[in-house]
């Protein structure tokens, strides 16, 4: 026995002494070298997406190296090593695209891509010019080994044999391997599971379920058109909607002395692209980036806790503000569900005669708002096609300055009472002004070393949104409706990303131990700011979100209100949710799983905080997620159909 084991190891030894990259490629030892491409690659997409934490690094690599064990094993089933190669190599190219295109997205949006999204191809141009900014050196690492691969093939330094000998016994043997260790540890199932454990927080949900994890899931729900709604029927909805404004009004009243102060007068919504607070009252190299918004902040009610209510874009703020729902995918609801029946602040504002007029300087086609906006009840509608002057354009966005301007001029101040959604979007990513005449004078800040940077491009844009909208203001007083028009003004969603380093520099952060709360903080902390005649001086510093502003304008202006999962603003609330499960209180973060500290960045530690805190913390974590629930079911199943008049 002892000298037959020697042999074999002899012949093993005389075997590998031959041995060529050509043998390699053309046995089954490829596939194991293509497994270690593949978890290396994946490591690559994880550890820049800051997916990572020290609690869940081996977890994560764990399942990763099985999902990829999953989808290689089909090719030990191949006989040919030419079909190995070829296959493996196709398997190779689509999980490095996907990885890729994962990470880009990420940098564009925090936030994973769904295959749902793939209707929202009509917008490719909004994304495709944002690419350069988003782009780095070590992405290349994706696709080296194609290249590599490639040039050896044309230099004939290595081939693939077309057949080797095949064995079943080693595949079986494989084969066996894994069916044991999915009874066994039930790794996929149990990914699967934490995926959809964590459905309203997708950075969890590819933390704990793998990214291989997530996009099964995701296609799965796609092809069985999954619809995960809390409450199906009108009636479970409605009762559960009940309860949560019976927790608002007993954590925070309504205050008698605000509603009604406005009653009569017009009101205007106004929407700014990328627009963070961050920039509010902030400073670079001597000068203000936002004076004018410093200042109508300053004389009015600054709202300085404002939170969007998704990662996610525009039209997802506007639904919120329009609807008080939560957004669900990326743009979905306008793209989706824009027939659903709401109780909107179009249809609220008509029950009084007031005239409704929509406005935003892009083609109706853009993210559908043309069907979006003809469901609702809007009088005058405005696209970048309804413009006479179009001379000012940023790729397909008319100009602020232009869009202000053409908007107010055409009022008519004479026929009654008005309310004005106006959609701005000077300052969309990548920031770049290019299409500004006479730019120098319209961009008044110098960035310094952070010229020709992301944060020197954003910086840039809003200084620009701010001189336009210094010359709304101006236009409105013209026009004899500063004093009687409730204005609100708001950014729409986050601007620069997480993470940038020169961000975190400007926002004075040590760069070696950042507050990571406080960061996420700052991604939806977005500008606001309101004008109600009568109020002056006024700063709100409570969490709200885009939901709560309907119920805020309706109230103040005498409305009644029926349904909005929002609070009146100046009621305030104990905290605020993201659509993807994140929580935020006036001093804590809660990211889906922990409660942080927005002070210091520390995890709470919920057995040593006192008990009225903890719970607090534990209801804030429920309702939320009921919030989300009601809000999910009413926008999927469109139960509000037919109840709303």
């Amino acid at each position: 026995m002892k000298l037959n084991l020697k042999n074999k190891f002899i012949e093993f030894i005389d075997k590998t002494k031959n041995f060529e990259i050509e043998d390699l490629l053309s046995s089954r030892w490829f596939i194991l070298v293509l497994g270690i491409f593949l978890i290396l690659k994946t490591i690559l997409f994880y550890a820049d997406t800051v997916f990572f934490s020290d609690k869940i690094w081996l977890w994560t690599v764990r399942q990763t190296i099985f999902f990829i064990i999953i989808i290689l094993s089909p090719l030990l089933l191949l006989r040919s090593a030419k079909s190995r190669f070829i296959v493996g190599q196709l398997i190779n190219l689509v999980v490095s695209l996907v990885l890729f295109a994962d990470e880009l997205y990420f940098e564009y949006a925090s936030n994973i891509i769904s295959v749902m999204q793939a209707g929202n191809i009509q917008y490719k141009d909004e994304i495709i010019a944002a690419i350069p900014s988003l782009l780095k050196l070590r992405q290349i690492l994706y696709f080296i080994d194609f290249p590599i691969m490639i040039m050896l093939f044309i230099r004939g330094t290595i081939s693939v044999k077309k057949r080797k000998n095949f064995e079943f016994k080693p595949v079986i043997i494989v084969l066996i391997g894994i069916i044991i260790l999915c009874s066994h540890y039930k790794f996929v199932p149990e990914s699967m599971e934490l995926v959809t454990g964590y459905i309203y927080n997708k950075n969890k949900s590819v933390r704990f379920g793998t990214i291989y994890g997530y996009h099964a899931v995701d296609i799965l729900n796609a092809i069985t058109n999954s619809k995960t709604v809390d409450y199906p029927e009108y009636e479970g909805a409605i009762k559960a909607y009940n309860e949560l404004k019976e927790y608002q009004n007993e954590k925070n009243p309504e205050k008698p002395e605000y509603k009604d102060i406005a009653k009569g007068m017009n009101c205007i919504s106004v929407q700014l692209e990328s627009i963070q607070n961050f920039v509010i009252n902030a400073t670079i190299n001597g000068k203000e980036i936002t004076p004018n918004l410093n200042k109508f902040f300053a004389e009015n009610i600054q709202i300085s806790n404002m939170h969007a209510s998704s990662y996610t874009t525009t039209a997802d703020s506007e639904h919120s503000v329009i609807n008080s729902m939560y957004p669900l995918e990326n743009g979905e609801a306008f793209s989706k569900y824009y027939s659903n029946t709401y109780d909107d602040i179009f249809k609220r504002f008509k029950t009084v005669n007031y005239t409704n007029i929509y406005a935003h300087g892009n083609y109706a086609y853009f993210w559908n708002r043309g069907n979006v906006f003809s469901k609702y009840q809007v009088d005058k509608k405005f696209f970048l096609e309804d413009f006479e002057d179009t001379s000012e354009l940023i790729r397909t966005y008319l100009s602020d300055e232009l869009l202000y301007k053409q908007v107010i001029d055409g009022l008519d101040v004479n026929n009654g009472n008005f309310f004005l959604d106006i959609v701005a979007a000077s300052s969309h990513k990548p920031f770049e002004l290019s299409g500004i005449i006479n730019k120098e004078e319209k961009v008044n800040i110098d960035v310094g070393k952070y010229k020709d940077t992301q944060l020197g491009y954003y910086l840039e844009a809003c200084n620009y949104a701010d001189y336009a909208f210094g010359i709304f203001l101006d236009k409105l007083k013209e026009k004899g409706l500063y004093d009687n028009t409730v204005l609100i003004v708001f950014g729409d969603h986050y601007g620069m990303t997480m993470y940038d380093e020169n961000l975190i520099e400007f926002l004075g952060e040590d760069k070696s131990n950042y507050n990571d709360a406080k960061m996420q903080w700052e991604f939806t902390n977005v500008a606001c700011g309101m004008r109600v005649p009568g109020i002056q001086n006024m700063k709100i510093e409570e969490p709200v979100s885009k939901i709560d502003i309907k119920p805020t304008l309706l109230s103040v202006l005498g409305i009644e209100d029926k349904i909005s999962i929002g609070k009146n603003i100046f009621d305030g609330k104990p905290y605020v949710v993201i659509n993807n499960g994140k929580i935020i209180t006036k001093d804590y973060l809660y990211d889906g799983s922990n409660w942080f500290y927005l002070k210091d960045g520390k995890q709470v530690d919920l057995n040593t905080i006192d008990e009225v805190t903890k719970k607090n913390l534990e209801d804030y974590q429920s309702w939320a997620i009921k919030e989300l629930g009601i809000s999910n079911s009413i926008v999927v199943e469109n139960l509000l159909k037919d109840k709303i008049e």
